[in-house]
């Protein structure tokens, strides 16, 4: 049996013509604001208020920066300043660079080193341990 998948589940139903039922909400509870002011103040006042009021109303509704809402960019603003953050520090990696010095002798191959399994260990740990990552850094032989 085969059955249709739904394709477009994050587009929203259109409501009211073109608009949403999110955009629909947002004229209303504009518009009733609106009336509100404009039944119990005087018109001057009403002005005033009515003007920000109208703004923030498209706004909400038709707005949409980067594919976001407002109000989704107003929830996470005060999640921001509600949510609690843990902050860890770490201390600075302190950056030493040997040099290796060593005399070439003419004539002579240079002799291979023997790597004990301490020193394996230790080159592994200072491996792990640094932070700094991508800075060339040159190793001294222990004499």
């Amino acid at each position: 049996m085969q059955y249709s998948v739904p394709q477009f589940v994050n587009i929203e139903d259109r409501i009211v013509g073109p608009l949403t039922g999110k955009q629909v909400l947002y004229l209303l509870i504009g518009g009733a604001t609106l009336l509100i002011f404009f039944s119990f103040f005087d018109f001057g006042f009403f002005i005033i208020f009515a003007i920000p009021i109208i703004i923030l109303t498209l706004l909400f509704a038709f707005y949409k920066p980067k594919g976001r809402t407002v109000a989704t960019y107003i929830l996470i603003f005060f999640n921001y300043f509600t949510i609690p953050r843990a902050y860890i520090w770490r201390r600075e990696p302190s950056v030493v660079k040997f040099k290796r010095s060593q005399k070439k002798q003419k004539g002579r191959q240079p002799m291979q080193e023997n790597i004990t399994r301490n020193r394996l260990r230790e080159l592994a740990w200072v491996l792990d341990t640094s932070q700094a990552v991508g800075t060339r850094f040159e190793v001294s032989k222990r004499e």
